[in-house]
């Protein structure tokens, strides 16, 4: 069950990643559920997560309205030990170049 879930969001953010998630009702069979179970989770997606989601009706696709993509993993923590094994490389400073 948990690999289903995990293949519809991964399926989910393709297709708004694309501009194709075609209407709600075709985006919820592509998810293999029904309308209104799309309106529930799209519903918590935005309202709980804070995914920011939208729809446009005249090209018929759900989109994000931030840069981002939807995932559904677990992430390990660094501990101490590994943090000090860290190597990083330099970055650069937009302000610093501008002598600011």
């Amino acid at each position: 069950m948990i690999q289903k879930v995990s293949n519809r969001f991964s399926y989910l953010n393709a297709l708004i990643c694309q501009c194709a998630t075609g209407c709600p009702k075709e985006l919820a069979t592509r998810l293999g559920i029904t309308e209104r179970a799309w309106y529930k989770l799209r519903d918590e997606l935005i309202h709980d997560l804070g995914v920011p989601i939208a729809y446009d009706p005249q090209r018929q696709t759900y989109y994000y309205t931030e840069d981002g993509e939807l995932l559904f993993q677990f992430r390990r923590r660094l501990t101490n030990d590994d943090m000090q094994k860290l190597e990083g490389g330099h970055g650069y400073s937009f302000l610093a170049s501008l002598n600011w």
